[in-house]
């Protein structure tokens, strides 16, 4: 038995000034669909009906029933007619959007891409789809936004993941405006948008206690320079309550923009003029660990006989290092899964965690 629309018509056409009159109906149907009006698996009305109701002809209905159709809304294969397919994309659909782009003029972080991956990997594995943005940064006239814009619109995703660069806070205008489902990555809380951050001091505790329990006294660190800002004061702090020692001048504040940078840090901190060398060096961030072992083997130091290593790593998409260093980081599969769930939780009006902490994990801790 199919759900009855009844629409005024006269309103449908009014408020969607401009636009053709095929697309405003199927805007109109998309937002029943999305609202719950028309629920998932429920049948939609005669054509001969839907034909009347919005007054229109059948070649207009049809190609109504054409977008709906390329949309994924509804299924109309059946010989009993049009029915709501069983997940709509307002419930398979996420987009995640990045304030960066590949290629542009800042750099493409190793754990946005790691993010990308593991859209990409879930789209093939799941019953989801988890379309890419690239360059949402508050400016409304670039191409994906607009593309974005109209996806929300359009009730064709469930809500929006943004990832932010840090510093510059998540341009949140288009979830404000629309009041769909969102969450942010690597940013506070926004007027009310959860976020899912990575818990830095769990990784600073967990490096140090491994290598306190490696027997190693002097631990250098190499991390990028707001990094060693922010964190600065936590890591001294937590270097002496293992009682280990470390100096200004080994926590090293590399920018970026320059990894490379890292390997003559790590070539001065190790190399074998230097009257005390740490025995324990801890590479904060990913898109410097390739760099920073590499200035290991140019210090000639042996690693792990030397010098003990832990290296971040996004896992299970690790960059790759030079020497036999230990990974900690942060498993993307959970953390992406955490999204998708407080989307879920938003758009089913149940309670979504505000924060949401990923902590630092080991390699072989990850589940198999």
């Amino acid at each position: 038995m199919y759900v009855g629309i009844i629409i005024d018509v006269s309103d449908l056409i009014s408020t969607s000034r401009g636009a053709d009159k095929y697309t405003s109906i199927a805007n109109e149907i998309r937002r029943r669909i999305a609202t719950g009006e028309l629920s998932p698996g429920s049948q939609l009305p005669l054509r001969s009906e839907l034909e009347e109701s919005f007054q229109v002809s059948k070649v207009t209905l049809q190609r109504v029933m054409n977008l709906l159709i390329e949309d994924g809304f509804i299924d109309a294969t059946r010989r009993k007619g049009s029915f709501v397919v069983a997940r709509p994309p307002h419930l398979s659909r996420y987009a995640l959007v990045f304030q960066g782009a590949p290629g542009g003029n800042q750099l493409w972080a190793r754990f946005w891409m790691a993010l990308a991956n593991e859209a990409a990997f879930r789209e093939r594995q799941d019953n989801v789809s988890i379309p890419v943005f690239y360059g949402i940064d508050g400016h409304t006239d670039t191409s994906d936004y607009q593309k974005l814009a109209v996806e929300v619109e359009e009730h064709r995703v469930a809500g929006v993941i943004y990832v932010a660069a840090h510093p510059r806070v998540p341009d949140l205008s288009l979830l404000r405006r629309t009041n769909v489902p969102g969450v942010t990555i690597q940013s506070g809380p926004n007027l009310g948008v959860p976020c899912v951050s990575l818990d830095y001091e769990s990784f600073v505790v967990r490096a140090l206690e491994f290598l306190f329990k490696q027997g190693r006294r002097r631990v250098a660190f190499v991390c990028p320079s707001h990094f060693a800002e922010i964190m600065g004061e936590f890591i001294q702090q937590q270097v002496a309550a293992f009682d280990l020692e470390t100096r200004p001048y080994w926590i090293q504040g590399v920018g970026l923009e320059v990894p490379s940078a890292a390997k003559n840090c790590v070539h001065l901190l190790m190399h074998s003029a230097q009257a005390e060398r740490p025995d324990a060096l801890i590479i904060t961030d990913d898109n410097l660990s390739e760099a920073a072992t590499s200035g290991l083997l140019a210090a000639g130091v042996s690693v792990p006989r030397d010098v003990g290593v832990v290296a971040h790593a996004n896992f299970p998409w690790k960059s790759p290092c030079v020497v036999d260093a230990r990974r900690l980081g942060y498993d993307i599969r959970p953390l992406l899964g955490a999204c998708l769930q407080s989307i879920d939780d938003q758009r089913s009006g149940e309670h979504a965690r505000q924060i949401i902490n990923m902590p630092a994990q080991f390699e072989d801790e990850l589940p198999a």
